[in-house]
């Protein structure tokens, strides 16, 4: 698939999964009772009982992520923070509480199905008032230059195809000494280009387009982003490997060849990390 080929597919993928209502389960129907995450738990805890306790179950039911950017974006009081593909709302809703009734939250997401589930969301969780909801490519978000504290995203930016434009992109809407705190997938090292391959022709879970991790990272760098510090990185294990090759789940992916499975069981991880947009 090309670039708007593999777009085409990554939304109706997920506007169909927004339509049904999602359900509390890691991709492809993986028990997760403590987790309503793709990367369930990338261990343990990636939200604590508070945070929970402050998200609506519809956004809980849509959350399709890998870490919890707002966990370690340090947001403050009064901050202007966009999180590029927010879904169903659940990182738009804690960062609302985190910035305060003097901050702003801007919550970007290409499926219009996603967006609308996400206001439903926000508005049960008492924090419309603050939050701001749009239909937009993170390639292109039409946000004015220089008008963000902070930019969060979790587990989106490895579906996008065109990275190297959302990260400039991220670069533009930040004010300098703005930051990132990105949760993402990625590879810990180079894969077959033949499997790399078939994972692009099918837009396969959250595999398709994913990099290694040192060309994620220098790809971030080359972007203009500096002090990137890795908060950490969590190796999956094979189910959760499993998981990512079909999110947002079995009713909503193409199947996936169970040897290029298997070439890529013990190279894949959830990774989080932080940068800095240069004064």
């Amino acid at each position: 698939m090309n670039i708007v080929e593999t777009k085409d597919a990554v939304r109706n993928r997920y506007g169909c999964f927004a339509e049904r209502g999602g359900h509390r389960k890691a991709c492809c129907g993986q028990s997760a009772p403590a987790q309503p995450t793709c990367g369930y738990a990338v261990g343990e805890g990636l939200y604590g009982d508070a945070d929970l306790a402050l998200v609506p179950n519809g956004a809980l039911d849509l959350s399709r992520g890998c870490g919890n950017p707002t966990g370690f974006a340090r947001l403050q009081n009064g901050e202007v923070v966009v999180d590029f593909g927010c879904g169903g709302g659940i990182d738009v809703i804690l960062a609302a509480q985190r910035v305060g009734p003097d901050g702003r939250v801007i919550g970007l997401d290409f499926t219009p199905a996603m967006i609308e589930r996400a206001g439903q969301n926000v508005a049960r969780a008492g924090v419309a008032e603050r939050v701001e909801l749009r239909v937009e490519d993170l390639a292109k978000t039409q946000l004015p230059d220089a008008s963000a504290d902070v930019i969060i995203s979790n587990c989106v930016i490895n579906l996008c195809p065109d990275k190297d434009a959302v990260y400039q992109e991220a670069f533009r809407v930040l004010r300098p000494r703005g930051r990132l705190a990105i949760s993402d997938i990625i590879f810990t090292e180079p894969i077959c280009p033949e499997v790399e391959a078939r994972f692009r022709s099918t837009a396969a879970g959250c595999m398709a387009w994913a990099m290694p991790e040192a060309t994620y990272l220098d790809l971030v760098k080359r972007s203009g982003f500096v002090d990137l510090q890795v908060v950490t990185c969590h190796r999956l294990g094979d189910e959760e490997v499993e998981a990512m090759a079909r999110c947002p789940g079995r009713d909503f992916s193409p199947p996936v060849d169970d040897h290029d499975l298997a070439a890529v069981k013990g190279r894949m991880a959830s990774i989080k990390f932080t940068a800095v947009k240069p004064a």
